[in-house]
């Protein structure tokens, strides 16, 4: 920083023109003065621009080698100053840089450019402000011989400056925490009288205009939306009713009414256990009744003044309930020191509840809990408390790997093996969410990690172990010193071994219904899996998983779904998935036809009995009076098939009546066909005969 200060008042110095100590001649240094006279070609020179001895005797830039003149004029091969090796003679390109300036004027934007980028912060802003300065100044001395000191200076300042915010950059870490809540139905129920403007005022459209809007009159004539109790000023009352087990509540002797609260701690009288996963549940109720009142409650650690500058909201949900339950998790105050020693929390807590009802009255003198954690040094391993992924699960055929999240009861590190081993001999390390901060919703800490080497077929095992403090010192660490063992099933393909209908599907109306059906096998548990179905007018395939409808029925092996059909062909494509996650994708075609027609006889004849022929299976009975009878109450002919048999009795009439599957008939006072057995027929014919309607 003082290199960068001087540096810059060298500067500012020179542009004003003020008298600044020159640094010495380089040359004096390199090679005393010589008074003997050198020879060569002349060297490029340009006006202004100050030679520096070379420590052989000559200039930098001149060519030490003896050059002859040549007598004839303007020979472009000897002592050309554009020709020549630079920095050998001949006045190359080089020859006309005055090194010294831009040695000088880099050094001074290196520092003040690294100056500024230190002061800038960001991703290693001095080196980079260092850089962008050395490029300016290099450019401000490389010009100064040709436009001059200041507008030299000016050009490099904005070199360096372009190049510094080019690439400059500054990375922030910032944690955001936010909530997705349910919408909810303005407080009170100014708006109620609102519905009751519409042919029909639901429930669900009275309370959607305000929390206190209630139904009355529900089914009658006068049913109305109305503002239940609109002159209501209680607040609701709070009274905790339920504690984890092993601990207790106690009335807070040190509060006086009208402020309550209570003091929460184990059942011996001592503090909390860090991280423990506290939960209490406490009731609201209208102070004139007693009854349960419907509240939203909110809550924090600092008293506020009213109810909508309370933090959180109880149980992380904004809903108005009777029965309300919080949950925490809380660090001991070594935990919470070591991560911010600045906080200098002792371990003593108090929680600030407010509940307001659906008329928007809240307690003012917010409900307090408070307890302790203990103050001792951590002495317990962490707690593997869930998996994002339940032990035990199915995985699919062919999945060698997993992604797994971990949940600890506190913040850790954690490691995975094969085997059942100690902490430091797992060789698998999990990337943990491990500052105090970082737990969820859940009030647990993330551990993030890939299984590996999972097979099919077969129970997968894995052990996991967890070291706490990650920031503490070794020997004030506690690591489990029992595993926990996580499982994953490896599983076979996915089957569908049946799909009907495949084929023509009959119905007497317009709408028929049919029933898909599907068997599954293998996979995982035998076939047991969800299936879905998908059908367009098209019969097209779907575009998009989410296209599949899931099966009504479809709880094994054995999947059914009910559609109702009108005439027509159709495709349906089906996808079956199991718990592991195998799917198989199958379809079937068919057609549904619409048979509305009774059915024909086509043919009668005696073959020892009475026989009739229909075009299609059915049910015959026959009268002997008339066409006039239910084909349930005639006499039933014996039916194989489409053939019908009847006893042979001669001259007596046979009314028939015949129906099919879909109940298909005659219109009433109608005969599919009416016989009169007769003997009169020659005997070419006596098993045929004709008949007439």
């Amino acid at each position: 920083m003082i290199v960068s200060v001087i540096a810059v008042s060298f500067m500012m110095g020179g542009v004003s023109g003020q008298d600044i100590p020159q640094p010495p001649d380089l040359s004096t240094f390199l090679n005393p003065p010589s008074t003997q006279p050198t020879t060569g070609a002349p060297t490029f020179n340009p006006e202004n621009v100050q030679v520096v001895e070379d420590p052989t005797g000559g200039t930098l830039g001149e060519d030490p080698k003896p050059v002859e003149e040549d007598p004839v004029e303007g020979d472009p091969e000897e002592g050309d100053p554009e020709e020549g090796d630079p920095g050998e003679g001949g006045g190359g390109i080089l020859g006309s840089i005055n090194w010294q300036s831009i040695i000088r004027y880099g050094g001074i934007g290196a520092g003040l450019f690294g100056y500024i980028g230190a002061l800038a912060g960001g991703d290693d802003g001095g080196i980079w402000g260092a850089i962008a300065g050395a490029t300016g100044g290099a450019v401000a001395g490389l010009l100064s011989g040709h436009i001059g000191q200041t507008p030299a200076i000016l050009v490099g300042l904005g070199v360096a400056t372009a190049i510094f915010i080019a690439t400059y950059t500054k990375t922030t870490e910032e944690i955001v925490e936010f909530h997705c809540l349910p919408w909810q139905a303005p407080i009170g129920g100014e708006d109620c009288q609102l519905c009751n403007e519409y042919e029909h005022c639901s429930e669900y459209m009275c309370k959607s205009l305000g929390q206190a809007c209630e139904i009355i009159n529900v089914g009658s004539e006068d049913q109305k939306c109305i503002w239940q109790n609109p002159h209501d000023v209680n607040s609701p009352i709070i009274k905790v009713i339920e504690v984890n087990e092993d601990h207790k509540f106690v009335q807070d002797p040190n509060i006086r009414p009208p402020q309550t609260g209570i003091i929460i701690g184990q059942d011996d009288g001592s503090c909390i256990q860090a991280f423990f996963p506290l939960e209490f549940t406490f009731t609201t109720k209208d102070s004139k009744t007693g009854i349960g009142e419907p509240s939203q409650c909110k809550t924090g650690y600092t008293l506020t003044k009213d109810f909508e500058s309370m933090e959180y909201f109880v149980g992380g949900d904004q809903l108005y309930k009777t029965n309300h339950t919080e949950r925490l998790s809380l660090p001991g105050p070594d935990a919470i020191n070591a991560e911010a020693p600045e906080l200098k929390n002792d371990g003593d807590y108090t929680l600030f509840i407010r509940c307001q009802d659906a008329n928007g009255n809240f307690n003012q003198d917010a409900f307090s809990v408070s307890f302790c954690v203990d103050k001792g040094p951590d002495t317990t391993p962490p707690l593997i408390v869930d998996t994002n992924i339940p032990s035990g699960n199915p995985i699919k055929f062919n999945q060698t790997s997993l992604n797994l999240e971990v949940y600890t009861n506190e913040p850790s590190e954690c490691r995975w093996s094969r085997e059942d081993r100690d902490y430091e001999n797992m060789a698998n390390d999990m990337k943990c969410s491990n500052r105090l901060w970082e737990m969820n919703n859940e009030f647990v800490y993330t551990c993030r990690t890939t299984l590996t080497g999972i097979e099919d077929r077969k129970t997968n095992e894995f052990y996991f172990r967890c070291k706490d403090q990650p920031r503490a010192s070794e020997g004030d660490r506690n690591e489990n010193k029992q595993s926990y063992k996580y499982e994953l099933i490896g599983t076979q393909p996915l089957n569908i071994l049946e799909i009907t209908p495949n084929e023509t599907i009959f119905g007497a109306t317009d709408t028929i219904p049919v029933s898909l059906e599907i068997v599954t096998d293998n996979g995982h548990d035998n076939g047991e899996s969800l299936c879905y179905y998908y059908n367009d007018e098209d019969n097209g395939k779907p575009d998009r998983e989410e296209d599949y409808v899931l099966f009504l029925d479809t709880k094994d092996n054995k999947h059914k779904q009910r559609q109702d059909l009108t005439q027509g062909d159709y495709v349906y494509y089906f996808k079956c998935v199991d718990l592991g996650g195998n799917a198989v994708y199958d379809s079937t075609r068919f057609r549904v036809e619409t048979d509305r027609k009774a059915p024909k006889v086509v043919r009668a004849y005696r073959e020892g009995d009475l026989k009739v022929i229909t075009d299609e299976e059915a049910e015959c009975s026959y009268s002997q009076t008339n066409c006039n009878f239910e084909i349930e109450g005639g006499v039933v002919m014996e039916t194989n098939d489409r053939v019908h048999t009847a006893e042979w009795v001669e001259n007596r009439n046979y009314y028939i009546r015949c129906k099919d599957e879909y109940d298909n008939q005659p219109n009433p006072n109608s005969c599919s066909i009416i016989l009169k057995p007769s003997t009169e027929i020659s005997k070419e014919e006596k098993s045929v005969f004709d008949f007439s309607f």
